[in-house]
């Protein structure tokens, strides 16, 4: 028995790794994200999506947690719902990416 525990030990890790691939989960962006808020158009944009936005000089910075609990608030364009939407996907992705 003692000389198999190495096998045991590398069938058990070749399981753990199979199966963060086949467990699937939803994951999105965290509620600390960043987010840049127009208050003249009550919308809000990812900073990726920034430069496309067109917003007006009434801009705030604020978290995606805030923006996402008020209902005032809107994604600014097509770019900023991609940015923020809720993916699924293996565990591996949700937990490294």
């Amino acid at each position: 028995m003692r000389r198999y525990r190495w096998l045991f030990g590398v069938a058990a890790s070749i399981l753990i790794i199979a199966l963060g691939f086949i467990i699937q989960v939803e994951y999105g962006p965290s509620d600390s994200e960043r987010v840049i808020v127009d208050y003249s158009k009550n919308a809000y944009s990812s900073p990726a999506c920034f430069d496309q936005a067109g917003f007006t000089n009434n801009i705030g910075e604020s978290t995606y947690g805030e923006v996402a609990n008020d209902s005032t608030y809107v994604p600014e364009s097509s770019c900023t719902a991609v940015e923020f939407a809720t993916k699924r996907g293996p565990l591996w992705f949700a937990w490294f990416m």
